[in-house]
């Protein structure tokens, strides 16, 4: 009897260790489980934080373009702006110029000029002279006598040249028609300034920047 007890006790013993091994085996596959998901969970969070940081540094990134095109354009614009004044102030200072040299003596020299320029433009045999109300008086019959022979000695080719009468121009300058009105060459300062508005505009660059015209 006492024998059976011992085998009774003995299998009891071996249950209960065994029990406690597979308890102790779970416990540790938990805690393995446990810590490959807490692992696992930390990569994520990882990766999730990563591409966090590369989109926020790509927005980042594409908003520091967008300024710094927006600023490059507003710099452009305001160079412009502030070129185009320039313009405008040396053509106004230009046409103060030009107003003031029409009242000296020698201004029928620059009109005598400016009349060869514009027949030499034209290149046609004959011409009428028109110019405004205060200048066609200065406009002589020797001043065109004189305007012929520097376009025959510049050109090789004879032109006859005659002054309008009435219908003076509202700007100063000269205007050259061939007979029958077919042609004209504008001689007159605001157009002689638009053509220059190229060459005005290197000028202007140069003084900015320094650079050779």
């Amino acid at each position: 009897m006492e024998a059976e007890r011992q085998e009774d006790r003995d299998l009891l013993s071996g249950i209960e260790r065994e029990a406690q091994l597979k308890a102790e085996e779970l416990a540790q596959e938990a805690a393995a489980y446990a810590r490959n998901r807490s692992e696992a969970a930390r990569a994520q969070t990882r990766e999730i934080l990563r591409k966090a940081e590369e989109i926020a540094e790509a927005q980042a990134r594409a908003v520091l373009r967008n300024a710094e095109s927006r600023a490059t354009v507003e710099s452009r614009k305001a160079f412009l702006r502030g070129r185009d004044g320039l313009i405008q102030e040396t053509l106004e200072a230009a046409r103060i110029l030009a107003a003031r040299a029409a009242e000296t003596p020698g201004y029928e020299d620059v009109l005598r000029g400016w009349i060869v320029e514009a027949a030499v433009g034209l290149s046609e045999p004959e011409a009428r002279v028109n110019a405004s109300r205060e200048e066609l008086p200065r406009i002589t019959d020797e001043l065109l006598h004189r305007a012929e022979r520097e376009v025959l000695e510049l050109t090789g080719k004879p032109v006859r040249l005659s002054k309008v009468e009435g219908d003076p121009l509202p700007e100063q300058g000269v205007v050259l028609t061939a007979e029958g009105g077919r042609l004209a060459y504008n001689n007159q300062v605001p157009v002689r300034f638009l053509r220059a508005q190229s060459e005005i505009r290197k000028q202007i660059h140069a003084v900015l920047f320094g650079e050779g015209a």
